[in-house]
């Protein structure tokens, strides 16, 4: 059975897919009736744009299933963590940010982890601050006793407490970005299959905080 928070995500699901369809069934007709005309560039941009987009959005999908079946991550590397950042920067395009380490136990930490899927959890983190406020985006690295922390925080526009509350706990309503509202969630099932823990905190110098807590290798 649908929890309450799914219902709503459910309802929108068929839309949400059916949006880059249709207007790759649109394009493909113009296409068809006039091969060769005007604006055949200017639609082929769009097959190939709205193509991009719902394959995006069956990768979520398929994502989040393997998920809710435990077969996500595979954490059975060691990887540096600032390579695993580095990566994740280079993946999100316009990010320019670079991640301050706090302290110099910081530095040069290690995991055990899944090569792409660590990647992955830090490009959604980051996603979700540069699509707030990317000139304020910022990371941090920290070292906690055994485990290390990656932080992302912004200064943009203020959440709702209760808005805030659920962020990690169901589909993100409308989405904020052209995918399926999905990503946040797999992004804690990434940490949780690390053995971390993915959480939204109250922090002074930030109107929105998302820490993620991960064990040293």
């Amino acid at each position: 059975m649908q929890s309450p928070t799914q219902r709503p995500w459910f309802d929108r699901l068929a839309h949400d897919l059916r949006s880059p369809l249709t207007s790759l069934q649109t394009a493909a007709y113009l296409m068809r009736s006039d091969p060769g005309g005007s604006n055949t560039k200017e639609l082929a941009d769009i097959v190939v744009r709205q193509a991009q987009r719902l394959g995006k959005m069956i990768e979520e999908l398929d994502d989040w299933s393997r998920a809710e079946q435990g077969r996500l991550v595979d954490a059975t590397e060691k990887l540096d963590l600032d390579g695993a950042l580095d990566m994740a920067l280079a993946g999100v395009q316009g990010c320019m940010v670079e991640p301050m380490h706090v302290g110099d136990d910081a530095k040069g930490l290690t995991v055990r982890a899944d090569g792409t899927r660590l990647p992955q959890l830090f490009r959604t983190m980051l996603e979700q601050v540069m699509a707030r406020d990317a000139d304020s985006a910022r990371i941090t690295i920290a070292r906690e006793g055994d485990r290390a922390l990656v932080t992302v925080m912004d200064n943009g526009p203020a959440i709702a407490g209760e808005v805030r509350a659920t962020l990690l706990d169901g589909p993100q309503i409308p989405p904020p970005d052209n995918g399926l509202g999905l990503r946040l969630l797999i992004a804690r099932a990434i940490t949780e299959g690390h053995g971390g823990e993915l959480r939204v905190i109250d922090d002074s110098q930030s109107s929105f905080c998302l820490r993620c807590s991960l064990p040293l290798a």
